[in-house]
């Protein structure tokens, strides 16, 4: 399994610590997997890192511009109060 599956397996087991480190292994190894970036955001994010959050979240925008519009659909969705 390599570091970017071990970080998803980690997330389901809400292991996050675990999700973190696998996470940046990942993108220590691949720098452009967008998703390692959005993991590592989400879990800095969670965490109230909004720095950290960003840095990782733009550079997985970055690699993959669509995250974009999914991101600011998620955003119009959370507040009109009709979350999925």
């Amino acid at each position: 399994m390599n570091h970017l599956e071990l970080a998803k397996e980690a997330i389901r087991k809400q292991d996050i610590l675990t999700a973190s480190v696998e996470a940046t292994k990942a993108i220590e190894e691949q720098p452009d997997n967008y998703e390692a970036y959005l993991i590592r955001g989400q879990i800095s994010m969670a965490f109230g890192d909004k720095a950290g959050a960003a840095e990782d979240l733009q550079k997985a925008v970055e690699l993959n511009p669509s995250l974009l519009t999914q991101m600011s659909g998620e955003f119009k969705n959370k507040e009109d109060g009709h979350c999925h």
